[in-house]
Parts: structure tokens; sequence; C-alpha cells
């Protein structure tokens, strides 16, 4: 029996999404009444509606989907980015300046995309699609989800920045809902901060994954990597970008043949595009995915990401083992969360 037919099988009995109903017009709307706002945001569309996929199955081997983001506001230098870049050779950290007042920054310029294989220790060569990503509202997760489909991977790993220095929080869901903060091009914000990123969606929307065996993933912790804990959802403080990309992704992943609606613009121009209408044929519903949230600091030491790296590629050689052991994921649950819900701190 296939593994992705057993993970299906699963999915049957825990029911991840069951209760969603779909999406609106009013999915997140992202501020554009500004003329600069405007032209950012149609720079991102068009960006991602030409947005051709660079990942492809090229084997039988386990394939796995690993995200990192770039620089945004005060973060020049995105520890995540970097992570991801330590696990392929092909991939390239984008390095990128902030644009000069008044002129857009360039989505393409700021995302890296590579394919290749990494070696595991139990599991041998495994087929990778990296990423980093930019720090935009709704574009990163409309991308990642492109990867996905074209890719079909066995699990997606995507991971951020919160605090200088923290333990590894390993998010167990997301909210559906925003921040008013402004993205990664200082200049698109949500138009009404609290709106839900897709309407109509479970307002704590669990991840999937078997926790148990990210948990149980070692190195060498320090005062700047405290550790790992499994975080859990709601969280009201975990409204940004992160958060954003992981609820776009899961919902993605679980609702095929259902057009989505991201990238809506508030005011939207006559004769001229307002939001990207991405339509995924792929069931991925039975995929493991999850969202961690890494220390800032790591990048002031390549010492530090090399080990931040090494735990990154055992989280993902942990739960592979364990898609083979059949030790098949469940949706995040609050009560194995050392992080609890509704506390303080988010990303």
């Amino acid at each position: 029996m296939s593994m992705r037919f057993v993970l299906a099988l699963a999915l049957l009995a825990v029911g991840c999404a069951d209760r969603e109903v779909g999406h609106s017009e009013h999915d997140v709307t992202v501020d554009t009444e500004d003329d600069l706002a405007w032209r950012q945001h149609q720079a991102n569309l068009a960006f991602a509606e030409s947005y051709v996929p660079r990942c492809v199955p090229a084997s039988t081997r386990p394939r796995v989907l690993v995200t990192g983001f770039g620089r945004f506001r005060s973060v020049a230098d995105n520890a995540t980015g970097r992570m991801v870049e330590r696990l392929l050779p092909e991939l390239s950290y984008p390095v990128t300046a902030t644009p000069a007042d008044g002129e857009v920054d360039a989505p393409a310029a700021q995302l890296a995309v590579a394919q290749g294989t990494m070696t595991l220790p139990s599991l041998g060569e495994v087929d990778v699609c990296a990423m980093i990503l930019p720090v935009f509202w709704d574009l990163a997760g409309a991308l990642v989800l492109l990867e996905a489909e074209s890719f079909a991977p066995d699990l997606v790993a995507m991971n951020g920045v919160a605090r200088e220095r923290q333990p590894v929080w390993i998010e167990m869901g997301a909210i559906n809902a925003v921040s008013g903060a402004s993205d990664g091009s200082s200049v698109l914000a949500p138009h009404r901060p609290g709106s839900p990123i897709i309407e109509g969606g479970l307002w704590a929307r669990p991840n999937l994954a078997t926790w148990s065996a990210l948990r149980g993933t070692t190195t060498e912790f320090d005062e700047v990597l405290q550790g790992i804990e499994l975080a859990g959802f709601p969280r009201v403080s975990n409204d940004y970008l992160c958060n954003d990309t992981t609820y776009v992704v899961g919902y993605g992943l679980d609702h095929p043949d259902e057009p989505l609606s991201l990238m809506v613009a508030s005011h939207p121009r006559d004769d001229e595009r307002a939001a990207l209408i991405l339509r995924l044929t792929r069931d991925q519903s039975h995929v493991p995915r999850w969202f961690a949230h890494w220390p800032s600091r790591l990048v002031d030491d390549p010492s530090r990401l090399d080990a931040a790296a090494a735990l990154l590629s055992a989280q993902i050689e942990a739960q592979l083992l364990a898609l083979q052991a059949n030790d098949l994921p469940t949706p995040g649950d609050n009560a194995l969360a050392d992080k609890p819900a509704d506390s303080t701190g988010g990303g």
C-alpha cells in the first residue's frame, strides 16, 4: 500500500477541515488606495499570475517542500532563508536592498527557488524543493501552493523568524486573521486589521504533523536557540506574514477545485486586475504541513545557522520516518502544546 494512499485514509478518519465553508471576495484585502500601494500590488499580482513552478517530480524518492523568508522591515538578513540555503547547494539567498522612496519593491528579486537532493542519515537521498520567499501578504502563500501543485511533496515545512532569542516554536495551527502591519515592501498592509484570511474558514485552523516526532529532534541548544516547543493556537499575537502564509497554504492544500481569491485590492482601478484567483486541482489534504518560528539572532553566527539547518533537516527526516512507520500525522491539538494558546508572543 502506498504512503500517499495510507495517509489519505488516515485523514478521512480525522476530518481535518470538514467545517470550512469556502471563500468570498472579502478574503484578505490589501489597502491599495495610495498610488504606490496600487503599483506594488500590481507588480505582485503580475508576478504571481505569470509564475511558472520550478520544481517537478523527478524520482520515486520522498519529496520535501521547505521554505524560509528573505528580508523584511528591520530584518535585513533572514535566518530562515539562510538555513534553507544551507540545505541545497543549488539555492542562493536573494540579497536585495530596500528600494528608494516611491519605488516598487520588485517581488521577483526576493524569491529564490531550487530543486535538488539532500542526504538524510537514516533515509538517504530525498528530493527537495527549497524556497526563500518574499515577505508579501498572500503572495508568499500563493507561491508555495503553486510549487506544491507541481511538485506533489510528501511534506511541507515552512519557517520564519520571531524573537531574537527563543525556543523553536513548531506551530500546531494558524488563525484566520491578519494584523494591520505592512509587509516586507513597507507599503502594503491589510485594509481592515483583524479581517479574515479566508472568509468562512476556521478561526483556528490546525496544521498536520506527527508532533511527537518533530518535538523529539535535538541539536546543540544555547542561549539563542533555546530548545523546541509545540506552540498552541490560536495565539492572537501570531497574525503577521508567517501566520498568513501558514493559513493560505494549509487551506489551499485541503481545498482542491475551489477558486481561492488572494491579494485582493481594496481600491481597484477600472479595467485593472484586482485579485489573484488560484484554481488548484491536486488533493493534498493528507500532506503533513507545519510552520516553525526560529530566533532571528541565528543569522549572527554561521555555526548557529549550521546547527539550525541540521535541526531543520532532522525535523524533515523525523516526519518522513514517521510516515514510513505508519505513525500518521494528526491535526494540531492544544492538549499537546508546550506554548499554550492565547499566550503572549507570536510572529
